[in-house]
């Protein structure tokens, strides 16, 4: 890394740490609204119930903890943070926050300080570092991608990722620790593309015990980890050698899985009661198939048949199979690709967390950062859709960051972002080409992001039109959010109609991906995963 780099690097983590704080400033998700307050009570609560009763009692309704008062529903990697947060509150700061039963609610400028920053340290000690980490080594390994834009955006890519308004509204506006797991799962992308198989294995087990919402990336790890336990680069071995080869590197890598996991759960594997209770609570199919307004399928299939009538059993059953005929196309491409890539095994994570947004069970809105990760890892592929994508799945989220008091926020974020893109794609940035090509109506210079496949041709002017005319789709909904009163007989058309907008573009965007990934027959060697043989030899 040279000194320009590291110096940019600098910057970005400095820049990226005053945004975060500074919307931390703003007010969160349940902000003076009792009963239940909101996601900001629920984390505090759980720091509460693990400083206070004993593991076992954790996910079980007891006297002390009462589970419908925000009781735990995230994997034990989640537990075990939220106890180290309350015990770094009880003992170094003030047992109030975390005082049993007398805590609930508490909104003291000390706590709200307090619990900021904890979001805050995640960003600065693994979050930024594991995102930075990740679009290097992803950039690295693109270096001789022929599709690649031109290099004037080749620092867009960690720019955008520390950047992206949609992290940030989240975790440092909202409240949450998307942080955690993202980070995690950041690292464990790079581990598989660096072909440390058991250590990107662990890193991905940690990210899916710190949230099973991880499950949306999972297909596309087994799908490569199970290809690369039997891609055997010695072509002397006889056919029975490389199965022989092969069974013992998948019996490997399920023992490490499996290790890990019994580690993670080991206070519960006492009690066959204790494990499926926890099941119960990571898994809870009694919520129904959505709860708010979400940008997936079935919020808008929901607006002509009313999904909520039906047994949420069979809604279950239904989203699982819808799920898998999304996602499994592209993880099935990935096991049998001819050549395993870089491009591909992200496209795959890409479609396959989409997939699971649009069609599985009990979506979130915040769940869109699952698509957001592996999307802005392909910006050095993708510039423009990447950036169009991490655009609307912020605001995607606007009821939600509507509610949250974060509107202001929300549109200087977003601003920024489209600030970035147009530094990014600065006429002289461009070739002399693409200089001559700009469209009278690409104020933002957009051209610049296409690759050179398309820059020049006709359908590069299309996707332009699109993205402008998508842009300009979401400003109407926006002021139409904020300045007219909906209809009586209609109180919650706006967050529908912006719902609806967005999955609309969901679909595309998974649309698209998944032909940007099957197109791809693997022939292109500018991007294989390297072997592990090179591995060796690069050590040397």
């Amino acid at each position: 890394m040279d000194t320009g780099t590291g110096m940019l690097w600098l910057v970005l983590v400095a820049a990226g740490l005053f945004l975060r704080a500074t919307v931390s400033l703003h007010s969160y998700s349940g902000a003076n609204r009792p009963p239940m307050y909101g996601d900001f009570e629920a984390q505090r609560h759980w720091q509460e119930v693990t400083v206070n009763l004993p593991v076992g009692d954790w996910y079980r309704n007891t006297s002390d903890n009462d589970l419908l008062y925000w009781g735990l529903d995230y994997p034990p990697l989640t537990a075990y943070h939220s106890y180290l947060v309350g015990l770094w509150a009880r003992r170094w700061h003030n047992e109030s926050f975390v005082a049993l039963h007398t805590s609930r609610g508490i909104s003291t400028d000390e706590h709200k300080h307090f619990m900021r920053n904890t979001v805050l340290l995640v960003d600065v000690i693994l979050y930024v570092p594991a995102i930075l980490y990740a679009t290097y080594t992803v950039r690295r390994r693109m270096a001789n991608d022929p599709s690649k834009p031109h290099k004037g955006v080749e620092w867009l890519s960690p720019v955008l990722a520390v950047l992206f308004p949609g992290q940030i509204l989240i975790d440092n506006g909202h409240f949450q620790y998307n942080n955690v797991s993202l980070a995690l799962c950041a690292l464990a992308i790079v581990a598989v593309i660096e072909r440390r198989t058991l250590a990107g294995a662990i890193l991905f087990c940690l990210a899916l015990n710190y949230k099973q919402m991880e499950l949306y990336h999972a297909l596309p790890f087994f799908f490569y980890l199970l290809r690369d336990c039997f891609t055997i680069t010695d072509s002397s071995a006889t056919p029975g050698r490389r199965l022989i080869i092969g069974v013992k590197r998948l019996t490997l890598l399920g023992a490490t899985v499996l290790l890990t996991f019994i580690i993670l759960w080991l206070p519960w594997l006492r009690s066959l009661d204790a494990v499926g209770q926890l099941v119960h609570r990571i898994f809870p199919v009694a919520r129904g198939v959505f709860e708010d307004k979400v940008s997936n399928v079935w919020c808008v299939v929901n607006v002509f048949v009313k999904l909520r009538n039906i047994p949420n059993t069979t809604m279950a059953f239904v989203c699982l199979l819808c799920t898998l005929l999304a996602v499994l196309p592209s993880g099935l491409h990935l096991l049998f690709q001819k050549t395993p890539t870089t491009r591909s095994f992200l496209y795959s994570l890409t479609v396959t967390a989409l997939g699971f947004f649009l069609f599985s069970f009990q979506v979130h809105e915040k769940s869109i950062l699952l698509a957001a990760l592996p999307a802005t890892l392909l910006l050095p592929l993708e510039p423009l859709v990447s950036c169009w994508f991490l655009q609307v799945a912020t605001f995607s989220m606007l009821p939600l960051l509507h509610k949250d008091g974060l509107t202001g926020a929300f549109v200087a974020l977003s601003i920024i972002s489209l600030t970035l893109l147009r530094i990014a794609a600065r006429p002289q940035g461009q070739q002399s080409s693409n200089k001559n090509k700009k469209s009278s109506y690409d104020t933002l210079n957009l051209r610049g992001l296409l690759p050179e496949g398309i820059g020049n041709q006709a359908s590069g002017s299309v996707l332009l039109a699109l993205f402008y005319l998508s842009l300009l789709g979401q400003i109407v909904l926006l002021l139409a959010f904020l300045c007219f009163r909906p209809p009586p007989h209609l109180p919650f058309i706006y967050p529908l109609l912006i719902s609806a907008y967005s999955c609309g573009h969901f679909v595309l965007f998974y649309l698209y991906f998944n032909y940007r990934q099957l197109c791809n027959d693997g022939t292109d060697q500018s991007n294989k995963l390297p072997s592990k043989i090179s591995l060796k030899k690069k050590a040397k």
